[in-house]
């Protein structure tokens, strides 16, 4: 079997289907934005296996060139059509959390379609006159007010290359009558690729110790060295150990941590899933836990807010470094995050001479002259304004933010112990 590049794999598949009758936009290849989920890539109807090995994901080359020249010889008759029934506008909460995420190609179109007649009915509007109109199928056959040329002209350019599984619809897509219409056959391969992508999620959500059905968007799923495999959360305690702390305190490029696999521990936060990396604190340098890979990404990559928001045990975790719990602080990337949230909830402008009830929000915000200045906004009287918090009042926002954190904690037994080999490593 020979295992080639995502790069290369990319090349290999745009050079053989070129012409192909249908539009395709093949940057999963290289995205691979459904690793987690199943391990494969898919395109179209055909499935592409993703493979691991020394951390590096590849595929085989055999199947790259299989399915690239299976979509060389993809016939459309474009005279052969089929009406495409765009479902009913549903909002969020009214959906079935099994539904959201679900392999459904015309309430994929349709999302697209709405949003579109939301973005119009809501040009030009005052806020007081938004309504539902757009949610509801118009005279002419599309949501709300919006037309055909108005939503082909909006999704120009870049726009009109709304993938679907590596797949442009839009380019093959026509509206007559009222009615939109997709080739037959086209339609068909879509209709298949809501099977196998269906059954491919429910082999993926399958704990591979007890064969019980996890959640569908891979909280059971975590990395290994041949990629990610499912375990549920009593299976993952029985084959990963629980990290005691043992590394508090201890410097992340010391040789003890370097010596110690993350991915024999379970994640430190969500304590479901195995850990895959060292969590360390950037400011201070001291180890914090064993993370998960999604985990880790929500610490590093989202911002601090909704990690602090959205993570139970953001902030014990993030003591676990050793300079923030003897400083009483957080990171400093947090920060700004911290100030932001505290004003939001205390900040208020007046209105007719008299203090507005409604939430603030913090629309933007820049440190200048020692400070932060936060640009305030209340949405529902149109008002904006400033307010500056200094640096120190920043730190201070941020100790009172970690008091109560760290009056519940209990008491850290093992920084002592950890703190004399974190010397014992570090150099003189």
């Amino acid at each position: 079997m020979a295992q080639i590049s995502p790069k290369l794999a990319h090349a290999y598949s745009t050079e053989i289907s070129a012409g192909s009758a249908v539009p395709l936009d093949l940057g999963d290849l290289l995205r691979m934005i459904d690793l987690r989920r199943h391990n494969h890539v898919v395109i179209g109807d055909i499935v592409l296996r993703c493979y691991k090995n020394k951390s590096k994901w590849t595929y085989d080359e055999r199947d790259i060139r299989r399915a690239a020249q299976e979509f060389a010889d993809f016939r459309l008759d474009a005279d052969d059509t089929l009406e495409v029934q765009l479902p009913a506008y549903r909002d969020h909460d009214e959906q079935d959390p099994e539904d959201r995420g679900r392999a459904d190609w015309r309430r994929k179109i349709a999302s697209w379609l709405f949003w579109q007649a939301r973005l119009k009915h809501q040009d030009g509007r005052p806020y007081e006159q938004w309504d539902d109109s757009w949610k509801r199928i118009g005279a002419g056959g599309l949501p709300g007010e919006l037309t055909w040329d108005e939503f082909v002209a909006a999704r120009s350019g870049a726009r009109l290359r709304e993938n679907l599984v590596n797949t442009r619809p839009l380019e093959l897509m026509t509206f007559s009558g009222g009615s939109l219409f997709l080739p037959r056959a086209y339609a068909e391969l879509l209709d298949r690729w809501e099977r196998v992508e269906e059954d491919l999620v429910a082999r993926a959500r399958t704990c591979k110790g007890c064969a019980a059905q996890g959640p569908r968007w891979g909280g059971w799923r975590t990395q290994s060295p041949l990629g990610y495999v499912t375990l549920c959360p009593p299976c993952s305690g029985a084959a990963f150990h629980r990290y005691t702390g043992h590394l508090r305190g201890v410097l992340y490029d010391s040789p003890r941590v370097r010596g110690t696999r993350a991915d024999d521990y379970l994640c430190q936060l969500c304590a479901e899933t195995r850990a895959a990396a060292w969590d360390h604190c950037h400011d201070h340098g001291f180890v914090r836990g064993p993370l998960c890979g999604s985990c880790n990404t929500l610490e590093g990559k989202s911002s601090p807010r909704s990690f602090l928001e959205r993570q139970e045990g953001a902030v014990p975790h993030l003591l676990q470094c050793r300079g923030c719990l003897e400083r009483r602080t957080l990171p400093g990337r947090y920060h700004v995050g911290i100030a932001e949230r505290h004003l939001e909830a205390t900040e208020r402008h007046r209105h007719r001479g008299r203090r507005c009830r409604r939430q603030t929000r913090v629309s933007h915000v820049e440190l200048a002259h020692g400070a932060h200045r936060f640009e305030l906004e209340c949405w529902w009287h149109g008002e904006t304004w400033t307010k500056d918090v200094t640096v120190p009042e920043t730190v201070a926002l941020v100790r009172d933010f970690v008091r109560p954190p760290l009056a519940t904690a209990q008491p850290d037994t093992a920084l002592p112990a950890a703190r004399a080999a974190s010397d014992a490593t570090s150099p003189a």
